[in-house]
């Protein structure tokens, strides 16, 4: 027999046993729990193990690994194939050749580069944060306050 340290190993009795005024079980339910804090349903987080393994999704279906989007060096021979295909068997062939082994879709592969229509809709500040990156807080000076009370003061007398 397991001993019963908190709620979780009850179930529902205690539950029942309040609901259906059944003084003696609740009480005896109440009784097998533990009276240690760090043993209560409340601080009982579940043990998270972490998965130290990582698997490569492309090896275990025996893929290849996606090809980046930039011009790369065989890509030129890739082209020329794809060239030949389209004037030996025509746009079919093309197509075949595009599926079995796609060329570049852009010239040089830049992640930061946005669109133009894009980089346009961007609000002030989103587009500060693309150029220069964080923000630069400058140190505050307690004199300049000084000085600019006294500039007030001076205006509006």
């Amino acid at each position: 027999m397991t001993t019963i340290i908190n709620e979780w190993q009850l179930d529902c009795r205690l539950n029942k046993a309040i609901n259906q005024q059944h003084r003696a079980d609740f009480a005896l339910w109440l009784a097998f729990l533990s009276p240690a804090i760090d043993e209560m349903a409340e601080f009982q987080t579940p043990q998270i193990t972490p998965i130290t393994e990582t698997q490569d999704i492309y090896a275990s279906f025996s893929l290849p690994n996606p090809r980046k989007f930039g011009w790369q060096e065989p890509d030129l021979a890739t082209l020329t194939r794809q060239s030949l295909a389209l004037q030996q068997g025509g746009l079919r062939q093309l197509k075949l050749q595009q599926y079995l082994v796609p060329g570049p879709l852009v010239l040089t592969d830049d992640s930061a580069k946005l669109a133009g229509e894009v980089n346009q809709n961007l609000d002030a500040h989103s587009k500060r944060r693309r150029e220069s990156g964080k923000l630069k807080r400058t140190e505050s000076d307690p004199t300049a306050l000084y000085d600019i009370l006294q500039q007030l003061e001076q205006t509006a007398a």
